[in-house]
């Protein structure tokens, strides 16, 4: 998988033509026959073929009779009318013309795939249909179907890296490049997503329609992010003030507005270093030792909202006591 190339997006990789399937049930009555339904063979995982069956859910119990299935990646939260953009009118004029992958569990239906068409469903009061697959399908079965049907929007880095960073979890990776190495795809590409996973999401949402911004912007924010904590900024002084230069700006271009989020982004940052208070940090030692390579020291910042403490030449017993009695202490606070 290259850089650019995360999730396929050709629904023919797994589903084959529909049929009909009559069921004929015998009674006194001759030749009384249920309605026709409609199945799909779906071709998954190690080219296994599961049948799939077709319904429609009315617009009135789409919210109460479907869910998000847990596997899907699609951020929810990030989910409105501006993230839904590039498809609601066409379903609002004339409804879903492709339907959505779900199974059934515990009487309700679990989209795998079509998410954004059910919030649009909802927001607009549209049926919505779906193909509706047996619930015994393998973690490796489900993301094949997320990865062929992927035709709208692609999955942003961050909704990747939050899966990759679970797969780490589930495979005990400790490094990038294990993760890459088992996905078959650069350690680069796999950094990338990580990276944009790990952004504060006070920051990230400070963007309207934000699982959809640029690529490019994940990496500035990363350092912006890096640079504040780095220095003991605040990040929430830095996120209130973007909030109140962008929050009326227009969303009528959204790709415009990103940008000038963005912009807002870099001078509530660049601003930290000019607002930085004259006097620095504030140190003293805590207790005065022979060997003058051994200290231990206290250091305030001039608002004296942070507080540093610094070791050397210390004992590793010590300092396992001096953490653990500041853990108890701050458990109590």
């Amino acid at each position: 998988m290259s850089d650019g190339q995360e999730i396929g997006n050709d629904k023919s990789l797994y589903l084959s033509n529909p049929k009909r399937t009559g069921v004929v049930h015998q009674s006194g009555l001759a030749n009384l026959k249920t309605a026709t339904r409609v199945k799909k063979l779906f071709t998954l995982h190690n080219n296994r073929k599961v049948e799939a069956e077709h319904i429609t859910i009315p617009a009135a119990d789409v919210q109460t009779q479907t869910a998000v299935h847990p596997m899907n990646p699609r951020n929810q939260e990030a989910l409105s009318v501006n993230a839904v953009r590039d498809i609601l009118l066409q379903i609002e004029a004339r409804g879903i013309d492709t339907e959505g992958v779900a199974v059934k569990r515990a009487g309700k239906y679990l989209l795998i795939e079509g998410s954004r068409r059910r919030f649009c469903c909802i927001k607009a009061s549209k049926d919505l249909p779906l193909w509706v697959l047996p619930d015994e399908l393998t973690p490796e079965d489900i993301q094949s179907i997320i990865s062929a049907a992927q035709t709208s929007r692609r999955f942003s880095y961050r909704e990747i890296g939050f899966q990759y960073i679970q797969k780490m979890k589930e495979m005990n990776f400790t490094k990038n490049e294990e993760l890459a190495n088992y996905l078959g795809t650069s350690h680069v590409s796999v950094s990338k997503r990580i990276q944009a996973a790990q952004i504060s999401d006070s920051l990230i949402t400070l963007f309207p329609d934000y699982e959809a911004i640029p690529n490019a912007f994940y990496n500035q924010l990363a350092r912006f992010q890096k640079y504040v904590e780095r220095n003991l900024f605040s990040l929430d002084d830095v996120v209130e003030q973007v909030k109140s230069e962008t929050n009326d700006l227009p969303t009528d271009d959204i790709a415009d507005t990103q940008k000038k989020v963005l912009k807002s982004i870099i001078k509530a940052v660049e601003q930290l270093d000019e607002n930085r208070p004259k006097k620095g940090w504030e140190t003293r030692e805590l207790v005065t030792f022979e060997n003058k390579d051994k200290y231990a020291r206290i250091s305030k910042s001039a608002s004296g909202r942070k507080v540093k403490f610094e070791f050397n030449r210390m004992s590793n017993d010590l300092i396992k006591e001096i953490e653990a009695f500041i853990a108890d202490k701050l458990k109590n606070d």
